[in-house]
C-alpha cells in the first residue's frame, strides 16, 4: 500500500470516517467509510497519489445528472488543501469483472439477459442526458454477492472525464511505446471494449462507443471469452475487422441446444452482432437496445447454489434417462433437473451449479442449471 494512502480513522469534512481502503483502479483511490451526518456507509474516491484534480468536480457534476436504481448515486464532492473527493453511493458485492473470473465460466441466457438489460437501463438514462460513460466495462459494473446478481448498478460515470485524458494519455504513450500497453491498467483493462474510431479520434468517439463496449460485455457473457481477445492481439483483431468493414463473431458454442431459450439466444445474439459494428452509425442507440431488451422473454427467478449429486439415473423402466438431481446448499433439499435446461457441458457428479427452482412432484425442479466454478 502507498504511503499516500489515507489511514483508517481519518475524518474528511467533520464528516466522513474513513473505514477501510478498498482498491484502486487506473485513476483513483477507493475507501469505504462511515457518514456521520446520515449514518451511512458511502464510498469516497479520491485521485491516485494524493493529489488534487479538479476533473473531478466535472465529473461529480456529471455523476449528479443522473439518478436511477441502476446508477450508484453521487452524493457529494469535497477539496481540501492536497486532495479532491467523489462520495458515492455504497454498494456491498462486487464488480461484474470479478464475479465472472470467480464464479461463472459463462452466463446461460436468462441470467445473461437480465444483466445486460439492467446495464442498458442505465446506459440509456445516462445517454439520455447527454453523458457518455467512456469506460465501460465489467470492472465498472457493480453487482450484489447473491447468485442471480439481483442488483446491477453501473458506476463511475462520475469521473468520465477524468477516464477520457488518462486514457488519452495512455493511448498516446502506447502508439510511441507499444510495450506500455502490458504496463497500463487503465488501458489494459479497457482495450477489450474499446470501439475502432476510439483509436483514430479519442475525443471524437462519442456515445456508440458505449453501445460497442455493451455489445462485447454481453458477447463476454454468454460465451465466457472477450470478442476480440485482450491486449495486442484485441487491437489486430480490431484492426482487422475496421479494414474489412466487417465484424466475425464465434457463436456461442452453448447456443442452439436448448429448446426452451432458442428464442431468447437468438435475441441476445442479435443484439451483440448490432452493436459490434465497425461504423458507429450502424450501432443502434441506447434507446433502441432498451426497447430490445424490453420485448425479451426471459426468468427472473431467485438463483440458488447447489451440488449435483446424481445423472443419468435410470427411469423405473431400468433405462438410464437425461436427468439427475441436485443438493440444494442452502436447504439440503433434493431437486429434479434435466439435461434439456443444464448449460455448461455434460453434467457430472459434484459440479456446482446456479439455477432457479420450481415447484414439482415428486421433486422440486431446477431450472436453468448452469454450471459455475
Amino acid at each position: 500500500m502507498s504511503d499516500s494512502l489515507i489511514p483508517n480513522g481519518h475524518v474528511l469534512i467533520g464528516r466522513y470516517v474513513i473505514e477501510q481502503y478498498l482498491t484502486s483502479g487506473g485513476m483513483q483511490e477507493v475507501y469505504l467509510c462511515k457518514d456521520r451526518a446520515l449514518s451511512r456507509q458511502v464510498v469516497v474516491k479520491t485521485p491516485k497519489g494524493g493529489v488534487s484534480d479538479r476533473r473531478f468536480q466535472r465529473g461529480a457534476e456529471m455523476g449528479a445528472r443522473i439518478s436511477h436504481h441502476n446508477v450508484a448515486a453521487t452524493f457529494d464532492y469535497f477539496e481540501d488543501e492536497r486532495r479532491t473527493y467523489l462520495v458515492e453511493e455504497f454498494i456491498g458485492g462486487s464488480d461484474l469483472g470479478k464475479r465472472l473470473a470467480a464464479d461463472f465460466y459463462f452466463l446461460d441466457p436468462s441470467l445473461a439477459a437480465h444483466v445486460i438489460h439492467n446495464i442498458a437501463r442505465a446506459l440509456y438514462e445516462a445517454h439520455r442526458v447527454g453523458i457518455c460513460h467512456r469506460d465501460l466495462k465489467p470492472g465498472n459494473v457493480m453487482t450484489s454477492q447473491d447468485p442471480g446478481m439481483r442488483l446491477i448498478k453501473l458506476t463511475d460515470f462520475g469521473i468520465a472525464k477524468l477516464a477520457e485524458s488518462e486514457l488519452a494519455v495512455e493511448m498516446q504513450r502506447f502508439e510511441q511505446d507499444q510495450s506500455t500497453l502490458t504496463t497500463s491498467n487503465t488501458l489494459l483493462g479497457a482495450v477489450p471494449y474499446m470501439a475502432p474510431e476510439c483509436w483514430a479520434d479519442w475525443k471524437g468517439a462519442g456515445q456508440p462507443m458505449d453501445i460497442w463496449a455493451l455489445g462485447c460485455i454481453a458477447y463476454q457473457l454468454v460465451t465466457g471469452e472477450t470478442p476480440f481477445g485482450v491486449g495486442r492481439g484485441a487491437i489486430a483483431q480490431v484492426v482487422r475487422a475496421e479494414q474489412s468493414g466487417k465484424v466475425e463473431l464465434t457463436h456461442p458454442i452453448a447456443f442452439g441446444k436448448h429448446v426452451a431459450t432458442a428464442a431468447l439466444e437468438k435475441d441476445l445474439w442479435s443484439l451483440i452482432t448490432s452493436c459490434i459494428q465497425v461504423d458507429p452509425k450502424s450501432r443502434p442507440t441506447a434507446e433502441d437496445v432498451l426497447r430490445s431488451c424490453g420485448s425479451w422473454c426471459y426468468s427472473t427467478a431467485d438463483r440458488h447454489m447447489g451440488v449435483v449429486k446424481s445423472y443419468a439415473v435410470p427411469y423405473p423402466s431400468g433405462v438410464k434417462g437425461k436427468s439427475g438431481y441436485i443438493e440444494d446448499l442452502n436447504i439440503q433439499q433434493r431437486l429434479f433437473f434435466h439435461l434439456s435446461e443444464f448449460f455448461g457441458g455434460p453434467p457430472a457428479v459434484g459440479q456446482r451449479v446456479n439455477f432457479s427452482l420450481y415447484p414439482g412432484y415428486p421433486y422440486p425442479r431446477a431450472a436453468p442449471v448452469l454450471r459455475v466454478r
